[in-house]
Formats: structure tokens, C-alpha cells, sequence
């Protein structure tokens, strides 16, 4: 603040360097003697005139017109001088600027800039306690977008975006509703809002598709017949629905989509189709450009976890409370390739997942090279995660992977 002040006063000082000189720069004297002279110089003309007169180089007439002119020359010429001593010029001006200018300055300041509050010490602690709280959290963003949604429902994009927040937050029984209600708006033509409605619904069936769920996921392919996510959660829910041919029909339509640049995803939906084929009994052929996996390639995938629970999460769990150890894709489709189910009074345990305890037959750790290691302590028992549950996590971990993996349980769910 005093560095404010001290550049400020500096300023005006500047200013009134320039202003002031100028204003008390000393008038050039003015000749005192100008009516003397005058005078002089009208006494001499008239004694000239006289001798002219005297002479007889002028007649009288003359004369007198003459000497009128001389005296009202005379006359005016004392008119204007204006008889001053060599002065100064006045020091009332001057002084107004040398006291008006700073004050004047200030209160600009004061009245234009209210910055001097930034200048409290409180200013910058208020200003930071703004700043990080300037994004909401996702439950007040929620909150706000409902609140708009009920003065304004007919916003489409409100209703998605509400929808994609609440599957975001697993909060899939609300996701369900919105995606009914976007659906409704649309009159059932958006093949988006068809997929995520019939994606919200599975989920909230703890990733069960049935016949509704597959009626909106055909009917997104009718209008969007190559849409990927209609393709993958048709041919998903054909498959839970043990139409092994029709999930065939749908995996191949998106294997065709999938770019080469993506090995990971090809691998992974190659199993999926391949196990379809075995279930409908078709034969495995190769696939496009996708080679069937070899023996070599897919053999060996094992990942030795050890899990324990952070210290201060410790007496905040029953040992009732049910423990998921599992894997899942880091790339692609989330659901657990490899899983242990166990209690939490089981803790601190070391399990090993490979593919003797995989979720399906086509989902393996060995179709995929890196996995999401995770750790959960479940109230309800529920495969899918929870709000309030306890977990840990480690990403990128190789499915060939030689070290034992550390999972702590240290956070909660959302």
C-alpha cells in the first residue's frame, strides 16, 4: 500500500513541475514612462506647428486641424497604458493547482476506482476463497441444472446432460427418468438418447439388459444403423438374452467400424464374438483383419493383489460387509474381467486373479494387455459401486504382470 501512495505522490509532483513554472514565470516590465514620452512627443509636433504657423509655411486652418489631431492622439494613447509596477504574476492560481491537483487526484480515485479494497488484507483471503469455489461440485451442478430444467422443460440439452451426470454418479435410477424424460421431448427419434436410455436401465438392473433395454437399442439402429454404442449394447443384451446368433450379427457389424489404430478393443470384441459363435455353434473364423488370438498370446495372464485397508479408514467397516476384488479393461468395455468376492473381514487378504475366476468366457485378462486393478467394500452387497463405498484403485497394470499389486482402500465413493 505504501508503495501505492509513494508512486502516486511522485506523479503529481511530475505534474506540477510541468504546470507550474510557466504560471509563475515573471511578466516583462512595462515602460512606465510611455505617458511622459508621449507628452514629450506632443510638445515638440505642437512647437513644430507653431513655427510652421509662424512662418507662414501653413495657414490657420490648417493650423488648427493639426493640433486637434495632436491632442486627440494624445488623448488616447494615456487611455490605454495601464501604469503597473514589474511584478510577479498572481500566486492565487498557482496555489489552487499546488492544493487542488492531489486532492482532486485522490478523490478520482476513490470515486472511479474501487480498487482500495484489494489493498485489505482480508480483500486477498475472500478473493482466494472465491476463486476455488467458483466451480460448483458435481452434486450443486446437478442441483442448479435441475432447478433450470423445472422453469425451462423442453431443454433437450439440459435433459442429456443431466442424464450423462447422473450415470456419472451412478445414480442410474435418476439417470433412467431423465433419459425417459429426453426421450419423450424427442418423440423417440434420437438414437443417443435411445442408447442411453436403454444403457441408464441396464445399469440400474445391475448391468441386466432385457427385452425393454433391447427394444431401444434396435430401434437407435433402425434410425442409426451403424451407431457403436447401439451395435455394442445389442449385441450385449442379445447376448444375456441367449440370442447368441443375433449378438454375433451385431459384434461383426461393429467389428467392421473399429479402427485398425485400436488392437486393444479389436482384441477384446474378438473374444466377445468368438464366444457368441461357440455359444450359437458357429465356427471361429478370422474376423476382418483381426487375427484369431494365440495360444501363446493369451496363456500366462495373472495378476497377484494384495489389498489392505488405509489406517484411517479402520472401525469405520463391518466385517459382515461384502469384498470385491477384481480387474477391468483400462481401454473399453468396464465391466470386471477377472473377480474375487470376499468379506471385509477377510482384510488384509492376497488374491490372484488370471482366468479361472473371469466374469464370462470371452472377457479375460488375457485379451487385454493393460487393466484397472480395484478394491471395494460394498454395504449392500451390490456389484456395482455405491455412494459411500469404501476403495482403492490401481491403474495400468500389465495382465503379465510379475509383481504383486498394492491395493490400499482409502477412499469413498461419491
Amino acid at each position: 500500500m505504501l508503495t501505492f501512495w509513494l508512486i502516486s505522490a511522485s506523479l503529481i509532483i511530475v505534474a506540477l513541475i510541468i504546470i507550474l513554472p510557466p504560471l509563475l514565470r515573471k511578466e516583462p516590465e512595462l515602460d512606465l514612462d510611455r505617458k511622459k514620452i508621449n507628452r514629450e512627443v506632443y510638445e515638440k509636433k505642437l512647437t513644430e506647428l507653431d513655427l510652421d504657423l509662424k512662418n507662414d509655411l501653413i495657414e490657420k486652418d490648417q493650423y488648427e486641424i493639426a493640433k486637434s489631431d495632436l491632442q486627440r492622439t494624445l488623448i488616447d494613447d494615456t487611455e490605454f497604458v495601464v501604469e503597473l509596477e514589474s511584478k510577479q504574476s498572481s500566486v492565487v492560481i498557482p496555489s489552487i493547482i499546488v492544493l487542488l491537483l492531489p486532492i482532486a487526484a485522490v478523490l478520482l480515485y476513490l470515486k472511479l476506482n474501487n480498487g482500495l479494497v484489494s489493498l485489505d488484507p482480508s480483500f486477498q483471503k475472500n478473493l482466494q476463497a472465491q476463486q476455488q469455489n467458483t466451480l460448483p461440485s458435481v452434486e450443486e451442478a446437478i442441483t442448479i441444472l435441475e432447478e433450470k430444467l423445472k422453469q425451462n422443460p423442453n431443454d433437450l440439452e439440459g435433459w442429456m446432460m443431466l442424464g450423462r451426470s447422473y450415470l456419472i454418479t451412478e445414480n442410474f435410477e435418476a439417470a433412467v427418468k431423465t433419459y425417459a424424460k429426453a426421450n419423450e421431448i424427442t418423440n423417440g427419434a434420437n438414437p443417443n438418447i435411445l442408447v442411453a436410455y436403454g444403457e441408464a436401465q441396464g445399469f440400474a438392473k445391475d448391468q441386466t439388459f432385457d427385452k425393454q433395454s433391447l427394444s431401444l437399442f434396435e430401434k437407435a439402429l433402425q434410425i442409426d444403423p451403424k451407431h457403436e454404442r447401439g451395435l455394442w449394447y445389442a449385441g450385449y443384451a442379445t447376448y444375456q438374452l441367449k440370442d447368441y446368433e443375433s449378438s454375433v450379427n451385431y459384434w461383426q457389424r461393429l467389428m467392421q467400424q473399429v479402427p485398425n489404430d485400436q488392437p486393444e478393443v479389436k482384441k477384446a470384441l474378438v473374444a466377445y464374438l468368438n464366444d457368441a459363435k461357440q455359444q450359437a455353434g458357429i465356427t471361429i473364423t478370422d474376423i476382418g483383419e483381426v487375427e484369431e488370438l494365440d495360444e501363446t498370446e493369451t496363456s500366462g495372464a495373472s495378476i497377484v493383489v494384495n489389498v489392505s485397508l488405509a489406517d484411517k479408514l479402520q472401525g469405520s467397516i463391518k466385517n459382515s460387509e461384502t469384498l470385491f476384488i477384481y480387474a477391468r479393461a483400462q481401454n473399453g468395455p468396464k465391466m470386471p474381467l477377472a473377480l474375487v468376492k470376499m468379506t471385509a473381514g477377510d482384510l488384509p487378504t492376497t488374491v490372484t486373479l488370471d482366468d479361472t475366476v473371469a466374469m464370462m468366457p470371452s472377457m479375460t485378462l488375457s485379451s487385454m494387455e493393460k487393466v484397472e486393478v480395484i478394491a471395494r467394500i460394498s454395504k449392500s452387497g451390490q456389484a456395482i459401486m455405491q455412494s459411500g463405498d469404501k476403495f482403492g484403485s490401481v491403474q495400468s497394470v500389465s495382465t503379465k504382470q510379475s509383481k504383486t499389486v498394492n491395493v490400499v482402500i482409502s477412499e469413498y465413493a461419491p
